[in-house]
């Protein structure tokens, strides 16, 4: 995905593929600034009432995650089902768009393997790599008229926004 070329990890890289810092210290300072809150947010997800994912592990992935959908929306709103109106099964092209997203990662692990796999897998959890990217993202609060006191509502200035 074009986005993990922009992540913690991705960045390091130049245009050319070889490791060397590229960036100046003004843009890491800022980046580091705004993965920071997408660290923080998936720092406090948390699963078996008490196990978290770990935001640095999973960091890279996050991000790529959170630019992923925003780019697979842009491209949406540009088909002809995207830009009209037409609900279908009482759902609008928006909301089939969100839905159609979450699908993508419906899962069902063994809670053995899921403990495991906080701590020790890159990707966050199927449930955070839908929940984490649509609580930050307008157009999905849009889409389904989401707002302050439903589960996945974040005040517009505590959304992680890195692009």
């Amino acid at each position: 995905m074009i986005t993990h070329g922009f992540d913690d990890q991705g960045s390091q890289y130049d245009e050319k593929g070889n490791m060397q810092n590229w960036w100046t210290a003004d843009d890491a300072a800022k980046f580091k600034l705004k993965t920071g809150g997408v660290v923080n947010q998936y720092n406090g997800f948390t699963m078996f009432d008490s196990l978290h994912v770990k935001g640095d592990l999973t960091l890279g992935e996050n991000i790529a995650d959170i630019g992923g959908l925003a780019i697979a929306y842009d491209a949406f709103k540009m088909t002809k089902q995207g830009q009209s109106n037409e609900k279908i099964d009482g759902f609008t092209p928006d909301q089939r768009f969100f839905l159609g997203f979450a699908q993508v990662w419906r899962l069902k692990d063994r809670d053995e393997s899921m403990r495991m796999r906080l701590n020790v897998d890159p990707h966050s959890p199927e449930m955070f790599r839908v929940n984490g990217p649509l609580s930050n993202f307008d157009p999905f609060y849009a889409a389904f008229n989401v707002k302050e006191g439903n589960k996945l509502y974040i005040k517009p200035e505590s959304r992680a926004r890195i692009w």
